[in-house]
């Protein structure tokens, strides 16, 4: 198997609960389910969109699968190994390859470091594993670092509150890229951004991605952002991916009723295109008891007697192993779908 197919991460049956602790004792009475069974492979080079409501486990999943999150089950293997088997010292070594860019730079940016300082930490942390053994060799690599993602070299002296939200964006989006990672999980990294400066972090992540080579497992709540960036995206609902698809099928032709109402809800910019919205009714159910079977079938307008005690599991539709559903329905639901929108 070569390259393009072996994967780069891949994911199985991963699970993510935490204790709920309660009564006299403060013993453990429950757990949330924050992520609750997820499997799937990135190969290199891929950008990877995980998408949803709210709440649904995607972030807990993005740290869960760098052990940022220890896992509560399941596994996570990185170029073959398994990060649950290998002692500390090897995990903390393959943290260069792994790397993360955080939803909010002000909260993820220490705010009495220099930016000199912030994007040396790297460099001092992994001491011995690259060729910037220096602090004038360190400050030569960083000034470079801070050109490739469009920052002045008076930057490096600043302190993070001297900088817009864009520029700290493009500063954590530095530190991430500092030891040349193979992976980055990008956690909503332009949700707290204007609409103007999105558009300018995401053109620098797709630079950056073909120039260094880079595979992106890419948060985001915006699936017209999701869109632009992304070669395939995986849809979460309540801890679990109920599709997963390449970017282009996943938009033409939805098959899950959660993703068909998520991606009615885009705003259209041509006023005269006509959309039926799909509103989802009552709200996410709780993740410290998700309801049995199917956990969208509270809220799924086409739920039958099965939904409501059988699980569905990832499967293909019609044979195509690109495009999957955790939906017993799936086919019915497409051609109804494609009959009320003829």
């Amino acid at each position: 198997m070569n390259d393009a197919q072996t994967p780069l991460i891949s994911i199985k049956n991963l699970q993510k609960y935490f204790p709920i602790h309660g009564g006299v004792l403060y013993r453990r009475i429950g757990n949330v389910h924050a992520v609750d069974g997820v499997s799937f492979d990135v190969r290199k080079g891929e950008t990877i969109g995980l998408v949803g409501e709210s709440g649904c486990g995607k972030s807990t999943l993005g740290k869960a699968l760098l052990h940022l999150h220890p896992p509560t089950g399941g596994t996570v293997e990185f170029e073959g190994v398994d990060l649950d088997t290998i002692p500390t010292q090897r995990l903390r070594e393959l943290r260069k390859e792994m790397q993360m860019i955080f939803q909010d730079p002000m909260e993820s940016l220490n705010p009495r470091m220099s930016v000199g300082s912030i994007l040396e930490e790297p460099f001092i942390i992994h001491k011995g594993e690259h060729a910037f053994d220096t602090a004038e060799k360190r400050k030569t690599e960083i000034l470079r670092i801070l050109h490739e993602v469009g920052l002045p070299a008076s930057a490096y002296d600043k302190y993070p509150h001297e900088f817009s939200g864009g520029q700290r964006q493009r500063i954590g989006i530095a530190r991430a890229i500092a030891l040349k990672p193979k992976l980055v999980v990008c956690d909503e990294p332009v949700s707290a951004l204007d609409v103007s400066v999105q558009s300018q972090v995401l053109n620098l992540m797709v630079r950056l991605q073909k120039e260094m080579e880079l595979t992106y497992i890419f948060i985001a709540h915006n699936l017209s952002v999701v869109k632009y960036i992304a070669d395939r995206i995986c849809v979460m609902y309540l801890g679990r991916v109920v599709e997963d698809a390449e970017s282009q099928a996943m938009y033409k032709k939805p098959m899950h009723p959660y993703t068909q109402a998520l991606i009615s809800a885009i705003p259209e910019p041509d006023p005269a295109l006509k959309k039926v919205k799909q509103v989802l009714e009552g709200d996410v159910p709780s993740p410290i008891k998700p309801p049995p079977g199917c956990h969208f079938h509270p809220r799924c307008p086409y739920t039958r007697d099965r939904c409501k005690t059988d699980d569905p599991s990832l499967r293909a539709i019609d044979g195509n192993e690109k495009h999957r559903v955790a939906c017993h329905f799936a086919e019915e639901i497409l051609a109804q779908s494609a009959g009320a929108n003829a």
